[in-house]
């Protein structure tokens, strides 16, 4: 029953190029504006973009490798048609409750800023003078002449960055545990060859904690309805369904 993520390597390159277009597809309407992109947001705003997004990225790597791990043991204990099936009930799943979301949503309701609120609930920001203090700590370095002071903020400047490093994994890593979005790629891991749903996973998240990087800027003063996003990710995880129950029935 493996054989099936085994055998990945005999499908052809459209098939591949289909499977990694559909995962980037759906990690993508998954993450955008979810907690965890919010959480790389927030993060952006008040420190070092380059730190925050290693840390943020270095964590969904991770969900990425482990949910490949968890799909690829489902998959050899069940046949990849009945894979498929589940797959398809997954989203569908997903659909009703993004419907749901979409029904009960306030129609004036910005998503944003119930995305920066609910992330920012859970996201401890470090001390406010930690860079502050660094920078302070170089310029009397360099008024002294002091290759020992120098030395000394040099150290606290690595000890900072590492802390926010830190805090960028921890956070990003806690809040997509248990995720719909890492729930999904367990299924099309599952239920798909590995090589490409891992590689339109990573480049999915790569690009989305890039663009939670960038748009810590950019969306500062935007509104964007909740209604818009929450029917707009039901409307794509239903396709998703149609797409996982038409690889099942191709299977039978």
């Amino acid at each position: 029953m493996a054989a099936h993520h085994a055998a990945g390597v005999e499908g052809s390159s459209a098939d591949y190029f289909e499977i990694f277009s559909r995962s980037v597809a759906l990690v993508g309407v998954a993450e955008l504006f979810d907690k965890t992109w919010f959480m790389g947001l927030l993060l952006a705003l008040r420190y070092r973009a380059r730190t925050v997004f290693v840390g943020s990225f270095a964590a969904l790597f991770l969900h990425t490798i482990l949910a490949a791990a968890m799909g690829y043991a489902f998959a050899r204990f069940l046949a990849p048609r009945v894979l498929n099936y589940m797959t398809a009930g997954l989203f569908f799943v997903f659909a009703g409750l993004y419907a749901k979301d979409w029904y009960f949503a306030d129609p004036e309701g910005d998503a944003i800023e119930a995305g920066k609120e609910e992330a920012g609930g859970d996201v401890e920001l470090l001390p406010v003078d930690n860079e502050d203090s660094t920078s302070t700590a170089d310029t009397e370095g360099d008024m002294e002449g002091g290759a020992p002071q120098a030395l000394k903020a040099k150290s606290s400047a690595a000890n900072g960055e590492l802390a926010v490093f830190s805090k960028s994994f921890m956070a990003v890593f806690i809040a997509e545990w248990g995720d719909r979005t890492q729930i999904a790629m367990i299924g099309q891991h599952a239920s798909q060859p590995l090589v490409p749903v891992f590689l339109g996973s990573t480049v999915a998240f790569f690009l989305l904690t890039l663009s939670a990087v960038g748009a810590a800027t950019l969306l500062n003063g935007q509104k964007l309805r909740e209604r818009v996003v929450f029917g707009f990710s039901a409307c794509c995880f239903g396709l998703f369904g149609v797409l996982a129950l038409r690889d099942a029935l191709c299977s039978s």
